[in-house]
């Protein structure tokens, strides 16, 4: 038994240099510490609060003053909530004096001026109170030796001169003292973004004043540029998943929603309900050509005014959510998304977009302790996927309007180099005139031939991907079967050794085990046989096979898929169809019409909710026929003229590539077509009808 030496209690003591330290974390930059600020302003009901840059003779900032005409603070409410860091006073209250929901509930937004200088001068009136409360903070005397409770702050209070009550804090010695234009393009565009574009405050006003600066002076509002955009998609997802909104084009109502269903089945956002604004523009010659005009400025200037307010901004009661939408800051990365299928997808810089979130209705998507963005958790992740949902509508009315898209600028690949006409146009323009109609007629083909070449040239870059995934797959078969071999082996030998060596109690617990290993490798060499017929050296290859047991293999592809949906498939064929045909092109057909229909029937019916596919094959005088239907939700009627064009798709969140019924189309043209046929489907979802007719050998 151990002897008791000593007991008692101790406190612990903050050393005073905590206050740079959370400085310095929570607050990473100086825009970063003036919008805190200004938010704590909103909190104090002001109606406005103006920044003021004031320099001396050198050109170097000399103070910063905020100053703004919120309730202010008497001395009461300085010594015990401003003194207190990390203060608790907004958690006991939800909303301030004037019924604002409070923006800063941690009590350390003061920190931003030691983030900014030296030297704190604060002055503050409370409304209805006769004197003045000044407080003067050095920074410096909080140093790494001393203790929180050690260092002691002067105050005084004066008779007010006026009856003016506010808050005004002066700033000295500041930190930084060299700023330059684009610190305060900065600031203003991180100012602009602060207040959410639902406009739902209005009794809020932010100024700034940089004499020095007057573009940037005056009340911070967005630019009128971003005010004009060239689609809008504006509306609110509920809380099961369903949309009610609109797209305008060109600021004329193209498109409206009413509970329309962002994802099949009864899915519902975990995240809960949000509002959207996406502002989305067309960033090449031809799309920012009138707003060129209109504004007086040049595409470059366009271009980069853009890019200092682009991005998906997520605002909570009214404010927006750091750093969400900031410069670079593609938390959803709408640019790996665009890059997989460019003709579809918006990019990060193509938008500036607002999602509206609250404290009530989104109690999940709450805010990291570094103030950084919000905590990542299974409510971020479906925000994620629900806005992506959401964005695809506005995304798929896009492409319908403008199924192309044009690169930045007018360079054409050296490969196409003798398509391009321009400077034969040219030359015709300038020896016989503009007007002359061999110029006009150059002209105009040079327009044609420039469409045909982007359009091959996007063709072509996919096709270049796939066949490098092509031969990524002839390497995978072709190295896996040794490995595959050794594997099967040593699962044999180390059956024997069991069964010699392993008492019987341990080959029952172990054989079923190893059992079920060989089936799954089983399984494997299975799959890698049916693959090794589609890999590029051998497509294309004739051979003699039955059409049936091909169908057959390609459901039994996707056998696991099938069985996790419950979905029940039935191949209906009168005679015995045997060909002498290239077996992949089917194959590679029938493959991207059952992936398709199991997508679709999973959307609409919901996981794991059954549903039918049906085939029906017959004879045809030079070949066969096959009908496959489903019974998904079918194509809408104004997509139908769409679905084999490249890159087109409706999959949700933007999901599908837009490749593979065009793929189907590519490879069916030596032997017949594929169409859409919804009136001869003995289901009544999606129809397709596959005719090989030509080089068919029977």
């Amino acid at each position: 038994m151990t002897t008791l030496l000593k007991t008692g209690s101790a406190r612990m003591r903050p050393r005073a240099r905590l206050i740079s330290l959370v400085g310095d974390e929570l607050i990473s930059d100086e825009p970063v510490a003036i919008v805190e600020l200004v938010k704590n302003s909103y909190d104090a009901d002001a109606s406005q609060v103006e920044i003021r840059f004031e320099g001396g003779e050198s050109g170097k900032l000399e103070r910063i003053v905020v100053a703004d005409d919120g309730i202010g603070m008497d001395l009461e409410t300085v010594l015990d909530c401003w003194f207190e860091p990390g203060t608790i006073s907004k958690r006991r209250n939800a909303r301030s004096p004037g019924g604002r929901l409070f923006l800063g509930a941690k009590g350390i937004g003061r920190f931003a001026s030691a983030r900014l200088a030296e030297n704190l001068a604060l002055e503050s009136r409370a409304k209805g109170q006769e004197g003045t409360v000044f407080v003067l903070l050095h920074w410096g005397r909080f140093t790494d030796e001393s203790y929180l409770d050690e260092i002691e702050i002067d105050y005084e209070v004066r008779r007010a001169r006026d009856n003016q009550h506010g808050t005004t804090l002066i700033l000295e010695q500041l930190r930084k003292t060299d700023w330059g234009e684009k610190d305060f393009e900065r600031l203003h565009a991180r100012l602009t973004r602060l207040i959410s574009p639902f406009q739902e405050i209005s009794d809020f006003r932010i100024l700034l004043n940089i004499p020095d600066y007057p573009q940037y002076s005056g009340e911070v509002q967005p630019p009128e540029l971003i005010l004009k955009p060239k689609y809008v998609l504006k509306g609110k997802l509920d809380d099961d998943g369903c949309f009610t909104g609109n797209i305008l084009v060109d600021r004329q109502e193209r498109k409206s929603f009413l509970s329309h269903k962002i994802t099949g089945g009864n899915a519902k956002p975990l995240c809960g309900s949000f509002e959207v604004e996406v502002r989305a523009w067309d960033r090449d010659r031809e799309g920012l050509g009138p707003l060129s005009e209109s504004f007086g400025m040049g595409i470059q200037e366009i271009r980069r005014t853009l890019n200092n307010l682009c991005g998906v901004s997520v605002y909570r009661d009214g404010f927006r959510i750091h750093p969400y939408g900031e410069q670079g800051n593609d938390w959803l990365n709408l640019d790996h998304r665009s890059r997989q299928n460019p003709v579809l997808h918006l990019a990060n810089n193509q938008m500036i977009s607002a999602i509206r979130i609250s404290r009530e209705k989104n109690p999940e998507l709450r805010d990291r302790s570094t103030r950084e963005g919000m905590v990542l958790n299974e409510e971020h992740r479906a925000l994620e996927i629900w806005f992506k949902g959401v964005l695809s509508l506005l995304e798929e009315e896009r492409y319908r309007i403008r199924p192309r898209r044009k690169e930045e600028d007018d360079r054409v690949e050296p490969l196409f180099e003798a398509l391009d006409i321009a400077m034969a146009a040219s030359t015709a323009r300038k020896e016989l005139g503009k007007d002359h109609p061999v110029a006009l007629m150059l002209s105009d083909t040079e327009k044609q031939v420039k469409i045909g070449i982007e359009r091959v040239q996007e063709v072509f870059s996919r096709l270049l991907m796939s066949a490098g995934l092509g031969q990524m797959v002839d390497i995978v078969i072709h190295e896996i079967g040794a490995p595959l071999g050794k594997v099967n082996r040593q699962v044999v030998l180390i059956e024997k050794d069991m069964d010699k060596y392993c008492l019987e109690e341990t080959k029952r617990l172990f054989f079923p085990k190893i059992t079920d290993v060989k089936g799954w490798l089983e399984q494997i060499h299975n799959l890698r046989g049916r693959l090794e017929p589609q890999t590029p050296a051998k497509r294309g290859r004739a051979t003699s096979f039955l059409v049936q047991e091909e169908i057959e293999d390609n459901f039994h592809l996707y056998e696991s898929l099938l069985q996790k949906q419950g979905i029940k498939w039935q191949i209906e064929a009168q005679d015995s169809v045997s060909v002498k045909m290239s077996r992949a092109s089917l194959g590679q057909i029938l493959a991207n019409l059952i992936d398709n229909s199991i997508y679709w029937i999973v959307d609409s019916k919901g996981s794991g909710n059954g549903g039918r596919i049906h085939v029906r094959l017959k004879p045809h005088d030079h070949g066969f026929r096959i009908l496959f239907s489903d019974d998904g939700p079918g194509v809408p009627e104004e997509d139908q003229s769409r679905i084999f064009e490249p890159y087109f798709s409706t999959k949700r969140g933007g999901s599908g590539m837009g490749l593979g019924l065009y793929i189907c189309r590519l490879v069916i043209e030596p032997y017949g077509k594929i169409l859409y046929r919804d009136d001869v489907g003995k289901l009544l979802g999606a129809c397709f009808e596959i005719l090989f007719e030509r080089k068919v050998g029977r």
